[in-house]
This record gives structure tokens, C-alpha cells and sequence, in this order.
């Protein structure tokens, strides 16, 4: 299971994120896009309230916002496999 064992607030409303298989990186939260209950992340005390929950391993802010770490990871892990493979493909183009 997927689980997040940190979490730290970065500018931009990112994330810097570790995950219990070794992942870590910056995560874009984007309150402004998810839209509804996100849109309070908007407000830099909130959005820095964030922790980790010990039960799920998600992280959460004051008044019951949370993001699922699996749905993080994936993309998180899916932005490191398209840099990997655009890396690949110049180093087979030189």
C-alpha cells in the first residue's frame, strides 16, 4: 500500500512529498483546478497546515481536505518515467 511518510509546503501551492517505496519529489497541488473545497488551500496558512495522516498515509489540512497518496504517487511517478523516456530518446538521437 502506498502511503506517504512526509510532507512539506513549497511556493507555488507544491508539495514536497516522500513516499514509503523511495519516491519523494514535488507535487503541484493546484488547488485553483480541483476547485471547491481545495479553493481554501488558496490561503497560505491553510495550504501550510498540511500533515501527514499516520493512519492513511495522506496527506490533509485543517477541515477534512485530503489527497490520496496512490493518485499522487501515480503521477508523481508517471512524470519520472515520460523524463526518463524523453532522455532515452535523445540519447538514441545523438
Amino acid at each position: 500500500m502506498i502511503r506517504i511518510v512526509s510532507a512539506s509546503p513549497r511556493p507555488g501551492f507544491c508539495l514536497e512529498v516522500a513516499f514509503n517505496d523511495g519516491l519523494t519529489g514535488i507535487f503541484p497541488v493546484e488547488p485553483e483546478r480541483r476547485g471547491g473545497v481545495f479553493l481554501k488551500l488558496l490561503e497560505a496558512q491553510i495550504f501550510n497546515a498540511v500533515t501527514v495522516n499516520p493512519d492513511f498515509g495522506c496527506v490533509e489540512w485543517p477541515g477534512g481536505i485530503d489527497l490520496c497518496p496512490t493518485a499522487m504517487h501515480e503521477e508523481m511517478a508517471g512524470g519520472e518515467a515520460a523524463a526518463k523516456e524523453d532522455e532515452q530518446i535523445k540519447l538514441l538521437q545523438v
